[in-house]
């Protein structure tokens, strides 16, 4: 009675199958969690548009206001501490595919010594403070925004926003800086050109993947 089983060539047939399907699904694995991180990131920002019209409710229409829209070296504990009773849970101030970017933006991530520091994941459009006063005195990561962007756009101007603002004016957005071109090859949920869930003064949540410069308001 003769034995059968694999030979050495039909097991490295298999492997090599094996070996094949993973690298077919993997990727499409990683865009599903990405998906999923999108999902969740713009969860976020709908609370925190909510939360921030009811701070205005109380506030005489008022927006929450900080001083800067981003800046590593001034936290955000005044733009916190306006919104933190109108919600529930820390978290949704910190997207949940910042991780990707920590490296080089380490105060946007959902730590405990960001939490307490007041530090926050996202950048809001209300402030009060002109913004080429955001130190430190060059551009950098999380400067960027200021520097490039907001003062090429409306200039070196404060932005103090009330419920009388246009609907469609940005209100909230992800945290990653480069909204035009892709650096160190990471961008949030995904897209070559990189992309950004924004909330806008009405509350609505859209995904911008196409160059965000062209939709700001």
């Amino acid at each position: 009675m003769s034995k059968s089983g694999f030979t050495l060539i039909e097991l490295l047939v298999v492997i090599a199958i094996i070996a094949i399907l993973a690298a077919i699904l993997f990727p499409v694995f990683s865009r599903a969690r990405e998906a999923a991180r999108k999902t969740s990131c713009a969860s976020n920002l709908r609370q925190l548009g909510l939360a921030s019209h009811m701070y205005a409710q109380d506030h005489d229409e008022l927006l929450p206001c900080d001083y800067y829209a981003c800046n590593s070296s001034t936290t955000h504990a005044r733009l916190v501490g306006q919104i933190l009773p109108y919600i529930n849970n820390t978290q949704i101030m910190y997207c949940p595919s910042a991780c990707r970017i920590q490296t080089w933006v380490p105060e946007i991530v959902g730590t405990e010594a960001n939490i307490a520091a007041g530090n926050i994941g996202y950048y809001c459009f209300s402030y009060d403070q002109a913004p080429s006063t955001v130190a430190p005195a060059s551009p950098s990561y999380s400067t960027w925004i200021s520097w490039a962007f907001l003062i090429k756009r409306i200039g070196d101007t404060p932005r103090i926003m009330s419920e009388q603002w246009d609907s469609d004016c940005w209100l909230w957005s992800d945290p990653w800086c480069k909204l035009t071109r892709i650096d160190h090859g990471v961008t949030l949920h995904g897209s070559h050109t990189c992309s950004i869930n924004i909330c806008y003064l009405d509350g609505h949540v859209k995904f911008q993947s196409a160059p965000a410069k062209l939709v700001f308001k």
